[in-house]
């Protein structure tokens, strides 16, 4: 059985998503060990270093093998058990903005939020008054402006379709939503609401909530 190892709102929460969109049964296919994070840092707990020496969510544990990173764990996932058609053929013309998205929920996406949560908990000085805060707002502006943009035009990030990509860069619009920056963007809101109401999704927050009730 595959074993995803979990911290209560992470990335990790990607994989559950990803399971249930591939048609995995929790429980049947697949279990969740969740870890609670340092009550003081907020991070994860040193236990999970017996599991990877990273020590971060998400892990992924396939028999003796254990991975890390979500988007390689998603790749992973969708070579060795099917991808549900959640990834465009390279003879698509989506397939380009799929390979883009994917990884630029990662590579770039990520960046200037980090960094503002960084100023803002006054890691690089007064919050609001740091060079870093400067950098971070004006990361997050040109980040907001182009995810909008490209949602403007198509109903999921790659095309017309739900895509892998969605669950990756999903999961960050939702973080931006979760910290009330949404408001100025009907696009991101539309496509967030369009998230919710996919039924794996929905399925894989009670799958989510309940592991992290019991753990």
């Amino acid at each position: 059985m595959l074993t995803i190892i979990h911290l209560a709102t992470s990335r990790s929460d990607r994989l559950i998503w990803l399971f249930e969109e591939l048609g995995l049964e929790f429980g049947r296919d697949y279990e969740i060990r969740t870890f609670e994070r340092d009550p003081r840092t907020q991070r994860a707990p040193a236990e999970m270093k017996a599991l990877h020496p990273f020590a971060k969510a998400p892990m992924l544990r396939d028999g003796d093998r254990v991975l890390i990173e979500s988007g390689a764990i998603i790749e992973y996932m969708m070579g060795r058990y099917g991808d549900a058609g959640l990834v465009p053929k390279t003879s698509d013309p989506d397939w380009p903005d799929y390979l883009q998205w994917f990884h630029f929920a990662e590579g770039s996406a990520m960046l200037p939020i980090l960094l503002d949560h960084f100023q803002a908990a006054g890691l690089a000085g007064p919050p609001g008054e740091s060079e870093l805060a400067g950098m971070a707002k004006a990361g997050m502006e040109q980040l907001f402006a182009f995810i909008e943009s490209t949602l403007t035009e198509r109903t999921w990030l790659a095309g017309d379709r739900f895509t892998a990509a969605d669950v990756m860069m999903g999961w960050v619009v939702e973080m931006i939503d979760f910290r009330g920056e949404i408001g100025p963007y009907p696009s991101m809101q539309r496509y967030v609401e369009a998230i919710r109401a996919r039924p794996a999704r929905q399925r894989a927050q009670k799958v989510s909530s309940e592991s992290t009730a019991s753990a």
